[in-house]
């Protein structure tokens, strides 16, 4: 079998009756649904023709967000008077698979979900040329689209479910990319206020979100992430040659790719600090759309040789921790790794599909 056969079989093998996508079917604390891994999922598996599969993920979003849409009424209600918003009412980030909101000790207040399942729709809808999904799913997307127009800037938690109380340029990122993207669907006054937003964030990323000519982590910190490749791929808030985003390549290279592999950011303790699949791959995307095919396939490399004996792709691998103290009371704690992690194979599915293209 292939590794595209294997990546393409993990994904549909352990898609839920309902549409949902469990992060990690073996990990007991990743059996839920994130809109964000879900959206890349989903995309994943429409990168290589699996349109039926995508279309029941993103009905089950659907269905999920409108089961709370009283609660994102309210927000918007509240946001636009310029009132506090109570954390109670914000949307959750990850749902079970029957789409209901859970408790857990991570936060669950995440803008960039919503905003890349924005943008996976509109991917979604285009390839496929599918307009009655559209319309179809119109009064979500809208609902999302003015729940996140006045909440861009608000501290939440980044993409790593940490870091509450910070703003995060890879969030706003996907919110910007998710408002892009179906912009051109929406009504004139709709459309207006989406084109206002996106460009107060333009500023504010060339304001607040770069020092030293890079881009940043967090704002107010000098800091990397590798999750800044998310404003390249596939938001498209910078272009992939522009001087600023290059050099924020440069810095994950140095910073964070050790043999190929991937870290997420510099100070990252969980299971040591491990090197991630899913960003290992992400930088391999970025490196195929700028037309360097042989880094790419460099990564590809490494990413395909992380395939176990069972034809799984973990969340990390512990061969170059950056706090090796810290792997054991993680393995006390919680147990090995997530393994599978549908996430991996879906960027593993992303990247062959961009090298393929290029």
């Amino acid at each position: 079998m292939s590794y595209i056969e294997r990546s393409k079989q993990v994904i549909l093998s352990h898609q839920d009756a309902s549409g949902a996508f469990v992060a990690s079917p073996s990990f007991e604390h990743y059996r839920y649904s994130w809109l964000r891994d879900g959206t890349f999922i989903a995309y994943s598996l429409d990168c290589v023709g699996e349109q039926q599969a995508a279309e029941r993920f993103y009905r089950w979003c659907a269905e999920s967000i409108e089961r709370y849409r009283a609660k994102a009424e309210q927000v918007i209600a509240l946001a636009v008077a310029g009132q506090e918003v109570p954390q109670s009412l914000l949307l959750h980030t990850r749902y079970t698979v029957k789409g209901e909101e859970i408790n857990a000790e991570w936060g669950t207040f995440q803008l960039d979900g919503y905003g890349a399942w924005l943008w996976g729709l509109s991917e979604h809808i285009t390839k496929w040329n599918n307009p009655s999904l559209l319309e179809e799913w119109r009064p979500t997307i809208e609902l999302i689209v003015d729940y996140l127009m006045p909440l861009w800037k608000m501290p939440n938690f980044d993409c790593w479910e940490e870091f509450g109380d910070d703003t995060h340029p890879s969030t706003i990122a996907a919110i910007y990319g998710g408002l892009r993207s179906v912009a051109g669907w929406m009504d004139a006054a709709r459309s207006e206020k989406i084109s206002r937003t996106l460009d107060a964030i333009k500023r504010f990323m060339q304001e607040e979100a770069t020092i030293n000519g890079h881009y940043i982590k967090t704002v107010g910190k000098d800091e990397v992430d590798a999750s800044l490749l998310w404003l390249h791929v596939p938001y498209r808030l910078a272009d992939g040659h522009d001087s600023i985003m290059q050099n924020t390549v440069n810095l994950i290279e140095q910073k964070l790719v050790v043999e190929q592999g991937v870290h997420r950011y510099p100070q990252d303790v969980y299971y040591g600090g491990g090197q991630w699949v899913l960003l290992t791959a992400w930088l391999g995307w970025h490196y195929a759309e700028v037309g360097n095919q042989e880094r790419a396939e460099q990564i590809l490399s490494w990413v395909r040789a992380q395939f176990n004996d069972s034809g799984h792709l973990p969340e990390q691998t512990p061969a170059r921790l950056l706090a090796p103290d810290h792997y054991q009371p993680w393995l006390d704690r919680w147990g090995p790794p997530a393994c599978p992690l549908l996430w991996s194979h879906a960027m593993h599915l992303v990247l062959e599909q961009k090298l393929a293209e290029s």
